[in-house]
C-alpha cells in the first residue's frame, strides 16, 4: 500500500500569506523525492506559486487551490517562459447570495477592532475571502487581529453569524486573519470524491492542516479522511512544527 501526502499552505508550509523559508523549502524538496504530494489550500494558485517558489510546485501531483474549488495539474510540456504549463481541470463557480456583501461591510463597520485597511473581501474561483483587517494590512497589523482574535473569539462569532443568515453557504476560519465562504459542500473535503476517492481504497492518504478543528477551513478535510480506514490527518501550528512531522515514522 502506497502513501499519499496532502499539505495546507498557510501555517502548514509557510508563515501567513508568506514565502516558503528558504531551509525549509530545500529539506521539504529532499523529502518530496519519490513521492506522491497535493497542495489543499485556500489561496489562489498564483499566491501558492509565489508563496512555495515554482521548485517545490512543480513536484507536486496537483494544486487544490481556494479550498479544493479548483484543481490545477501540469501539462507535459513547457512554455515560452521555461516553467511548466498547468490545466484546470475543475472549477466551481461562486456567485453571492443577495446583500451577502452588505452583511459583510456591516460586519466590518460593527467590529470594535482599531484597524481596518480595506479591501475586506476578494472574489476566488467558488468562494469569497473576508477579512475584518483588510486583506492590505501590514504583516504587523495581520499578526495583531490575529492577537485580538484569539483573545476575543470574533471570526467564530461572526461565522456564527452569518451561517445563521445564510443557511446555503459554508463560512469557515482561513489562515490568521479571514473567513472563507463558499456554497455548502464545496471545502476541502470535495477533493476526497473528486480525485482521491478511488485512491483511498488502496493508499493511504495523510493530510496535513494548520485549521483541523471546527470552524477552521482544514476541519472537513480532515474529518472525512478520519472516518476512513486509510485516511490520516495531522494538525500543526506552525511550519517548524510541520518540518518534525516529515521526521517521524508516517512521513518517512
Amino acid at each position: 500500500m502506497s502513501d499519499i501526502y496532502l499539505f495546507d499552505v498557510d501555517g502548514t508550509l509557510t508563515l501567513p500569506k508568506s514565502k516558503m523559508d528558504a531551509t525549509f523549502a530545500k529539506n521539504f524538496l529532499h523529502w518530496m523525492q519519490g513521492r506522491e504530494v497535493y497542495i489543499v489550500s485556500g489561496g489562489s494558485f498564483t499566491r501558492l506559486i509565489d508563496q512555495l517558489g515554482t521548485a517545490v510546485i512543480d513536484q507536486v501531483g496537483g494544486v487544490f487551490a481556494c479550498m479544493g474549488n479548483v484543481f490545477y495539474q501540469k501539462r507535459e510540456q513547457i512554455n515560452y517562459s521555461g516553467m511548466n504549463e498547468w490545466q484546470i481541470i475543475y472549477e466551481n463557480k461562486f456567485v453571492a447570495p443577495r446583500n451577502l456583501t452588505r452583511s459583510l461591510n456591516s460586519c466590518v463597520s460593527k467590529s470594535d477592532y482599531h484597524t481596518k485597511t480595506g479591501n475586506h473581501y476578494e472574489e476566488r474561483v467558488g468562494m469569497l475571502n473576508f477579512s475584518i483587517v483588510g486583506r492590505t494590512a501590514t504583516p504587523e497589523q495581520r499578526a495583531d487581529y490575529a492577537a485580538y482574535d484569539a483573545e476575543h473569539g470574533e471570526r467564530e462569532k461572526i461565522v456564527d453569524k452569518l451561517k445563521n443568515k445564510y443557511d446555503q453557504l459554508d463560512f469557515v476560519i482561513g489562515g490568521a486573519v479571514s473567513i472563507d465562504i463558499f456554497n455548502s459542500g464545496n471545502d476541502k473535503s470535495q477533493v476526497i470524491e473528486r480525485y482521491f476517492s478511488q485512491s483511498l481504497e488502496h493508499n493511504n492518504i495523510h493530510f496535513v492542516g494548520d485549521r483541523t478543528t471546527f470552524p477552521g477551513n482544514d476541519y472537513s478535510l480532515a474529518i472525512a479522511l478520519e472516518q476512513h480506514t486509510n485516511g490520516y490527518s495531522y494538525s500543526v501550528e506552525s511550519w517548524q512544527d510541520t518540518a518534525k512531522l516529515l521526521k517521524t515514522e508516517a512521513f518517512a
